[in-house]
């Protein structure tokens, strides 16, 4: 009787354990977990990775041209969910992974969608499926860059040799070095509402928040060198680096520093000192 009451025990134990066991999968049904690859397009509560790769799959898929991509989106508690977007030149899918999860369902589930989107305001992008079975699972992915909502927003970017050239958004002072070498000096400078929009939506689609890699040494004395401040809430970011960088973040951070050039030509108080 012994022996038998233990076998049973022993046969509720390995039961309970098995169920109450949230079991990782690769969507392959191996018991392995998806490993984020450097490949992946991933968003992590407003960081963001590869995000042009979205573009072009949603680009793609409007000229019929077969796709694939991973989105990898971290919830609030940093737990990964693994959105795959497939397109065979004819029929979308979206395979959802929520095995990481651990206030998720624990399970992957591939759903039949008709098209992709992207919709860009101001203050937000968002991509979305259409033709989904509802519309929770089509809501793929949305970038807010609302100035409004932040207690603060500020920057300067010092560039050219010796950083003569600078814009500051903090202290309200733009600098423009002259190609006689004088310089010209605005001290109540300001961007207005929309270019500082433009502006910070630039920042987070280049994922200024995250560390980045760069370089400020080149073979060359003439190559463009940069600095950038940032000031977000109570966060500050710090880079320097020269153009001569072709790395994938000296690339992504000369670009940033170019377009808010282009944004600072556009400006009407630049063009009245020009």
């Amino acid at each position: 009787m012994k022996a038998k009451r233990l076998a049973v025990l022993l046969i509720c134990s390995l039961f309970l354990i098995s169920c109450g066991t949230k079991k990782s999968t690769n969507g392959d049904g191996d018991g392995t977990a998806p490993k984020i690859s450097n490949k992946d397009i991933v968003e992590a509560n407003g960081r963001l990775e590869n995000i042009e790769r979205l573009d072009s799959f949603v680009k793609n898929v409007n000229q019929k041209m077969k796709d694939k991509v991973r989105l990898v989106r971290y919830t609030i508690e940093g737990d990964p969910i693994f959105h795959t977007l497939d397109y065979d030149g004819s029929k979308l899918s979206l395979t959802l992974d929520t095995t990481e999860d651990k206030f998720g369902q624990g399970e992957v589930k591939t759903y039949d969608c008709t098209s992709i989107k992207k919709e860009e305001t101001n203050v937000q992008t968002q991509y979305f499926l259409e033709g989904c079975p509802n519309k929770e699972i089509g809501e793929l992915l949305k970038i807010a860059y609302d100035v409004d909502k932040e207690d603060l927003f500020a920057f300067q970017l010092k560039y050219g040799e010796g950083n003569e050239t600078e814009i500051n958004t903090r202290e309200l002072k733009l600098i423009i070095k002259r190609s006689n070498g004088d310089n010209t000096e605005v001290s109540d400078f300001q961007f207005s509402k929309e270019e500082i929009n433009k502006i910070y939506k630039l920042m987070v689609f280049a994922n200024y928040l995250e560390e980045k890699k760069l370089s400020t040494k080149c073979e060359k004395e003439s190559n463009e060198p940069y600095e950038l401040n940032v000031w977000i809430n109570g966060a500050t970011r710090h880079y320097e680096w020269r153009d001569c960088d072709q790395s994938k973040d000296g690339k992504v951070m000369t670009k940033l520093a170019q377009d808010i050039l282009q944004v600072l030509k556009g400006n009407s108080i630049y063009k009245r000192i020009e």
